[in-house]
């Protein structure tokens, strides 16, 4: 269902990573980009593609937190993200996890989401967890068998937005986005879209910045972001000692494959994760956030 007003803040979320109160001294500026996506739905990937698309030049050399900032991590100095971005005097590209109701709006601006198969999400993040230097997440994936994956299909979603790494909050984050899926500044990518045809979605990533982008440029990107490359900037450009919330942030970029959840759940499992998302969102939605659809918007 599409809304007939233009999107609102309308509150902050606040959880263990993250803290949108940030937002509300930001000064945003004509054409800066918002990139907001569930975790572990392609954001680097995306941040990569965007900054190298609004500088006209596949760099390869730098990590993407060092240019496209994530604004409102709670865990990290915002005044520092804060400042690094104002300091930039190029169109800015900035990185959220925030449903849209937490992030400002402005029709100058350019909003980009992505999305991922659920499971896989899950399952991505549980490995991401793994390997964080801080264990403010670690209590959400409890050992005990099948329990973790449990608290995902069962759990709320709460003030504590994506935060909560739950199928609710999940679906949360998309349907804020999906009631405004109409309007021109808003713009939606499929991860499976991403792998399955990753010079088409440059493009369509150019087009929804408004870029002209030619063959050459695209080809660069494709080779420029593939996952053997940005993993291996990652582990060559790595943030200072005692900076980093990882172990090893190579692995960061841990496989980039998809249906994680074979021979890991149950045929009980699978059953009840169909049940309880087709009881919390429309199939079309439900076939899109699962599949993607190479050039076609979701609708809610």
């Amino acid at each position: 269902m599409h809304m007939t007003t233009e999107p609102a803040h309308r509150r902050d979320y606040i959880g263990p990573v993250t803290d949108t109160r940030i937002w509300a001294d930001f000064e945003r500026r004509p054409g800066d980009v918002v990139l907001s996506t569930p975790p572990k739905c392609g954001t680097t990937w995306s941040q990569a593609i965007l900054m190298m698309l609004l500088h006209g030049s596949a760099v390869t050399d730098r990590a993407v937190w060092r240019d496209s900032v994530w604004l409102d991590c709670g865990f990290r100095d915002q005044a520092a993200a804060k400042q690094m971005l104002d300091a930039q005097p190029h169109r800015r590209c900035i990185k959220s996890h925030t449903p849209l109701d937490g992030i400002p709006y402005d029709p100058d601006l350019t909003y980009i989401t992505v999305y991922r198969h659920p499971v896989d999400v899950h399952f991505s993040m549980e490995k991401h967890v793994s390997n964080m230097v801080f264990d403010i997440l670690d209590f959400m994936y409890p050992d005990a068998p099948g329990a973790a994956f449990e608290r995902f299909l069962t759990a709320p979603a709460t003030d504590a937005g994506t935060d909560d790494l739950t199928l609710a909050s999940y679906l949360q984050h998309y349907r804020s986005f999906s009631a405004y899926a109409h309007l021109p500044n808003i713009h939606f990518f499929h991860y499976a879209d991403l792998k399955a045809d990753p010079a088409g979605q440059i493009r369509r990533y150019a087009a929804a910045l408004g870029i002209t982008c030619d063959d050459a440029l695209v080809a660069e990107i494709v080779a420029a972001t593939s996952f053997g490359a940005m993993k291996e900037v990652t582990k060559h450009d790595q943030r200072p000692p005692g900076q980093g919330a990882f172990k090893n942030e190579s692995q960061f970029f841990h496989s980039a494959t998809s249906n994680k959840w074979v021979g890991r759940l149950s045929d009980a499992e699978v059953a009840a994760y169909r049940d309880r998302i087709s009881r919390v969102a429309d199939p079309e939605a439900v076939h899109w956030l699962e599949n993607g659809t190479l050039g076609c918007a979701p609708s809610d």
